[in-house]
């Protein structure tokens, strides 16, 4: 697949630390089997299905934490974005178009959960999009603005909830 600049966030001050930390964190988490490569560049998902899971989990273990443990509608929106994400990938592939790959993932999934419906929870459809691009975004060690040490962190907890027997 053809990659697609994007332009990098510069580092200052504590954040260049923080973001030093996440980067070695995350070295051997990634793989290669995120969204993105490198700090600079993304490419459309080669393994969309493992990528939406991803995204559902995330997305649900994200709520869990900050919200309320093993709610109903904290797997109900992990799995609303899960698709939404999906779909996007999938219409992006089908188009050809990897430009503003980022942009448009995050208008397209924002897009999809509006017809969800958030009122037994405390997130929007806007805010569930921009934590999807954040996650992807930290899932490939690129540099996030404004993001808390449990945000970076968080892809290491989860997996490791996944190896844990419930």
């Amino acid at each position: 697949a053809a990659l697609v600049s994007v332009a990098p966030i510069r580092a200052h001050g504590a954040f260049a630390v923080t973001r030093a930390r996440a980067v070695a964190r995350r070295s051997d988490a990634c793989d290669g089997r995120s969204l993105f490569s490198g700090d600079s560049s993304t490419r459309i998902s080669q393994d969309i299905d493992a990528d939406a899971a991803f995204v559902a989990g995330m997305v649900r273990f994200w709520l869990d934490e900050e919200w309320q443990f093993g709610a109903q509608i904290n797997e109900d929106i992990g799995q609303a974005a899960g698709k939404a994400y999906a779909d996007a990938q999938r219409a992006m592939a089908a188009e050809g178009d990897e430009e503003e790959v980022l942009q448009r993932l995050v208008m397209s999934i924002a897009g999809d959960l509006m017809a969800f419906d958030f009122s037994d929870s405390f997130v929007s459809a806007f805010e569930v999009a921009n934590k999807v691009i954040e996650m992807l975004m930290l899932r490939a060690g690129s540099e996030v603005c404004c993001v808390s040490e449990e945000d970076i962190t968080r892809e290491a907890r989860y997996l490791a909830s996944l190896e844990t027997p419930p």
